[in-house]
């Protein structure tokens, strides 16, 4: 069973060396760190401290110290749902389900207010610990899911994690309940490699909005469907056309756009 504490203190004062990495099982890490320091030792031996060398081995320096901090200040229960989730399975605690936003808390404690779990959020964000920080911004999105803030830092955690789909629909959300400089979406740095793929070209064409709410039905089941008269609509389709009018009130989709995927919807 891995040890809190123990973790901290290797980050602390051997974190430079990737020593805490390694002791987390996260073996890549851990030698990236330990390659990387000594590589920008070298090149400071052979260039006598050029710019901007000095800065990047301040960053070495610092972003152990910082995840040791975060370490130590983080509720044991998040900690080995990310670092150790076998220990949770031990007698006394309860084994989180790693998919769900919200961590088990024990019974009687106090769920933290929302500015708190948004700088949770902020803090797991700053020390790279983006799967954490995605939790702490979707438990704060539990208390205000209109919160156009965080729903972009929730946008900016997936695509840092891969998953645009979701994103893209954490950055919509936003820009729907008045996201302030809604241009951050186009220069933020966490959003670099979502912005190359093809699903943001059409996310910013269509006003950051996904407008693919509904599956369209296949072809062969058109094929082999019987002639529907005017006054008869299949439940299916009954059912996206609700769906479409609940976005619209939502407001999610503007006139214009239900009204053009209503037009698809009834051919």
């Amino acid at each position: 069973m891995l040890k809190k504490d123990l973790a901290g203190f290797f980050a602390f004062f051997l974190g430079i060396f990737g020593v805490h990495r390694f002791y987390l099982g996260q073996w890549w890490r851990g030698a990236a760190q330990f390659v990387g320091f000594w590589a920008i030792i070298a090149m400071l031996a052979e260039t006598g401290g050029e710019m901007p060398l000095p800065f990047i081995l301040v960053g070495f320096v610092l972003a152990p110290l910082i995840t040791a901090i975060v370490f130590w200040s983080t509720p044991y229960e998040r900690w080995a749902a990310k670092y150790d989730p076998q220990a949770l399975a031990a007698p006394g605690y309860v084994l989180s389900s790693l998919d769900h936003p919200s961590w088990k808390r024990q019974r009687g404690q106090q769920r933290p207010s929302l500015e708190a779990l948004k700088q949770e959020g902020v803090k797991y964000y700053q020390s790279s610990d983006y799967d954490l920080a995605t939790e702490a911004f979707l438990e704060a999105s539990e208390l205000a899911p209109t919160d156009p803030v965080v729903q972009f830092n929730l946008g900016c955690c997936y695509a840092l994690l891969g998953q645009y789909a979701k994103a893209l629909r954490a950055l919509e959300v936003a820009v729907t309940h008045q996201l302030p400089r809604p241009d951050r979406i186009e220069s933020h740095p966490a959003l670099k490699e979502l912005r190359t793929s093809a699903a943001y070209a059409q996310f910013r064409s269509n006003n950051y909005r996904l407008l693919n709410l509904v599956t369209p039905p296949a072809t062969d089941d058109l094929l082999q469907a019987d002639p529907v008269g005017e006054d008869e609509v299949p439940p299916d389709l009954l059912a996206q056309i609700n769906q479409l009018r609940e976005l619209h009130d939502s407001g999610i989709l503007t006139q214009r756009e239900y009204r053009t995927q209503r037009e698809k919807l009834l051919g």
